[in-house]
C-alpha cells in the first residue's frame, strides 16, 4: 500500500502546501504527492545576473491578508513596485505617456472609458464569486462572452484596445474566450478591474524579496519528508473508508484526499469510481490562459533617469504590460514583461533570436534605444510547463458556470478540490490559493 497518512494531498504548490500546514497544525498527518522536481507549482524563482527573479506568479497587494500574514509568520519580507515617473499606453500604433491611474486621452475617449469602468464595478459587484449564478440576469450573462458583452458598452477602438489588452494580462486569454459572467466573478473576487491591474495600491504594489517561491520553500521546508517530489499521481482510488492516490513510485493511502492543481490537470487524473459527469464537465471545460513571463536585465535603470517608472500597457504587443522588475537592493536593474493571450500561443513556435530582438525592440520603442543593450534576456513560457499547461490562471468560456459551478469545490467522496480557481477571494492569486487550500483543510477537518 505505500506509505500512510490521514490526508494525501496532491500538489506542493501554495495551495496544497497550505492545505498540508493546517491540517498538520490540527494534528493530522499528511502526504503532500508532487509531479515536479520542486514545489511552488506557478511560482518560480531563478537567478538572473546579480539577482533573484519570479518567472512565475510574483506580486501581491495590500488587501491580500493571508498572503501578508505568511509572508511575516515565515519571516519574509517585501518590497515595493518602482512606480515613480511616467507610464507608457501604446495603442492603435501610437505611444503617450501619463501619470495617473486612468491614461491620457481624448475627452470622448476619457468619458467613455470612465463609464465604461464605472458600469463594470455596479454590475461586478452583483456577481458573487461563491455563488456567481444568483446575480440578476446570471444566465444571460454566462451566454455570451466578454467580448459580446464589452461591445455593447464600449464603441472606441481604442477603449476597446485598451480594455482587451488588460484582459489579456489579468487571464493569459483573449475577451472573446471568456463568459462574461466569469469575468465579472473574477474581477470581483480581486476588489475589482483597477485593483488587479494597478501597481501602487494594487494587485501589483509589492513582491517577495528573493522571490515567490521563497513561501512555498519554506512552508516545503517546515513539512520536511511529507512532501514527495517527482510523483505524478495517475490515478485517484476511492474505497468505503479511504483514498489512494497511485504514481509510477508507488501508492499513498489516506483516509481522505486534497486536489490542489489546476483543474486542466486535475481532469487527466484518473479516477475510480468516476467523478460526477458535472466535475468531469467542469474540468474538461476550463481553459488555461496563455502567458509567458520575460526578464531583461541592464546594467543601469536607464528607464528611471529618463522619468519612466516602467509602467507599460500595450495593445500591440508582444509584451502587454511591462513593470520595472530590479532587484530589491537596487544591484540588478531589470524589466519585466507578460506575452499573454493569442501572441503567446504561438510565442515558442518562433526563433529565440526573433522573439529577443521582438521584445528589446518593444522595449526601445517606449524607454529609448538604451533598451537594446541589455546584460540577459530570459523568458519562460508557461504553455510549455507539463505541469502548469499556462498561466497565470484558468478561465471558463460560456455557458459552464451555469450547469457546472456547484462541481467547482463540491467533494467528491473523500476527494476536496483546492487551487486558486476554487477560491472566493482573488481568484488566480497567491492569496486565492493560500485561501482555497486553508479551505479544502477545514473541510477535512470537520470530517476527522
Amino acid at each position: 500500500m505505500g506509505e500512510q497518512a490521514d490526508v494525501v494531498i496532491v500538489g506542493a504548490g501554495l495551495s496544497g502546501l497550505c492545505a498540508a500546514r493546517k491540517l498538520r497544525a490540527q494534528g493530522a498527518s499528511v502526504v503532500v504527492v508532487e509531479a515536479r522536481d520542486r514545489v511552488g507549482g506557478r511560482t518560480l524563482t531563478k537567478q538572473i545576473g546579480g539577482g533573484a527573479f519570479d518567472v512565475g506568479g510574483q506580486w501581491i497587494g495590500p488587501d491580500q491578508k493571508r498572503v501578508h500574514a505568511l509572508v511575516d509568520e515565515l519571516g519574509l519580507e517585501t518590497t515595493p513596485t518602482y512606480t515613480d515617473g511616467k507610464k507608457v499606453l501604446e495603442v492603435e500604433g501610437k505611444v503617450s505617456t501619463y501619470k495617473r491611474s486612468i491614461a491620457s486621452m481624448s475627452m470622448p475617449n476619457l468619458i467613455q472609458l470612465t463609464g465604461a469602468l464605472s458600469y463594470v464595478n455596479r454590475v461586478r459587484k452583483r456577481v458573487s464569486p461563491s455563488s456567481p449564478m444568483s446575480a440578476e440576469g446570471a444566465a444571460a450573462l454566462d451566454g455570451e462572452t466578454l467580448e459580446t458583452w464589452r461591445s455593447r458598452i464600449v464603441k472606441s477602438a481604442k477603449i476597446t484596445a485598451v480594455i482587451d489588452a488588460t484582459v489579456r494580462s489579468i487571464f493569459g486569454a483573449e475577451a472573446r474566450d471568456i463568459s462574461a459572467l466569469y469575468f465579472l466573478m473574477y474581477i470581483n473576487a480581486g476588489g475589482g478591474m483597477l485593483n488587479l491591474t494597478e501597481a501602487k495600491g494594487g494587485a501589483q504594489q509589492d513582491s517577495i524579496i528573493g522571490g515567490a517561491q521563497a513561501l512555498s520553500l519554506a512552508l516545503a521546508k517546515d513539512l520536511g519528508d511529507s512532501v514527495l517530489l517527482e510523483r505524478p499521481v495517475r490515478r485517484l482510488v476511492q474505497s468505503r473508508d479511504r483514498v489512494e492516490a497511485v504514481s509510477e513510485n508507488g501508492t499513498i493511502g489516506g483516509r481522505y484526499a486534497v486536489v490542489a492543481i489546476p483543474p486542466t490537470l486535475a481532469g487527466r487524473i484518473e479516477y475510480e469510481p468516476s467523478v460526477s459527469v458535472g466535475r468531469d464537465q467542469l474540468t474538461q471545460r476550463f481553459s488555461m490562459g496563455a502567458a509567458v513571463k520575460v526578464i531583461v536585465t541592464y546594467e543601469d535603470a536607464f528607464w528611471r533617469e529618463a522619468g519612466f517608472s516602467g509602467e507599460v500597457v500595450s495593445s500591440e504587443g508582444p509584451l502587454s504590460v511591462v513593470y520595472d522588475s530590479t532587484s530589491d537592493d537596487d544591484r540588478q536593474p531589470a524589466l519585466v514583461g507578460l506575452v499573454v493571450g493569442s501572441q503567446a500561443r504561438q510565442w515558442s513556435t518562433q526563433p529565440f533570436a526573433d522573439r529577443q530582438t521582438r521584445v528589446t525592440g518593444a522595449l526601445a520603442r517606449y524607454f529609448g534605444d538604451a533598451a537594446n543593450s541589455f546584460t540577459d534576456y530570459q523568458e519562460l513560457d508557461w504553455g510549455m510547463e507539463a505541469w502548469s499547461r499556462g498561466g497565470p490562471a484558468a478561465a471558463l468560456p460560456p455557458g459552464v458556470l451555469t450547469n457546472s459551478f456547484p462541481h467547482l469545490r463540491k467533494p467528491e467522496g473523500r476527494i476536496h478540490w483546492a487551487g486558486t480557481e476554487t477560491a472566493t477571494e482573488w481568484i488566480g492569486y497567491m492569496e486565492g490559493a493560500i485561501q482555497s487550500g486553508e479551505r479544502a483543510a477545514d473541510e477535512i477537518l470537520r470530517r476527522l
